[in-house]
C-alpha cells in the first residue's frame, strides 16, 4: 500500500544468530506522541557470553536512546545478571528508560 509505514527492522534477525551464539538486545520506547510504543531496537550476536556482557554493560553506559532526544543525565541500574535498565533524563526534564539484555537464542 503506497504511503504505509513499516517499523525498522532490528539490526539482525534472531532466527539468523548460529546455535551457540550470544546476543545483547536493547528494548526501548519508539515513536512520536501518542505512537510511541516499546519495541525490541536492537539485536547484536557474539561468539561468546563474555563478550556479550561487556558489550550489554558498554551500551548501557553509551547507548543513545531515541526518547529523550537530547540527553542531561543517565542512572543505570544491573537489575539482573544479564540486565541493565538504564533511566536517560534528557533537558526539558523528561525521562525514558531502555533495557539491555544479554541472551542466548532458542531454536524452534
Amino acid at each position: 500500500m503506497v504511503g504505509e509505514q513499516h517499523d525498522p527492522e532490528p539490526e539482525e534477525v534472531t532466527r539468523r544468530v548460529p546455535a551457540g551464539r550470544w546476543c545483547v538486545l536493547i528494548e526501548e520506547s519508539v515513536g512520536h506522541s501518542s505512537y510511541i510504543r516499546w519495541e525490541l531496537t536492537r539485536i547484536k550476536s557474539f561468539g561468546s557470553r563474555d563478550d556479550a556482557v561487556r558489550e550489554a554493560a558498554n551500551l548501557a553506559r553509551t547507548y543513545e536512546p531515541e526518547h529523550p532526544a537530547k540527553q542531561r543525565s543517565r542512572r543505570i541500574f544491573r537489575t539482573g545478571t544479564d540486565l541493565w535498565t538504564v533511566q536517560v533524563r534528557g533537558t526539558n526534564d523528561r525521562t525514558a528508560h531502555f533495557r539491555v539484555i544479554v541472551a542466548e537464542p532458542e531454536t524452534p
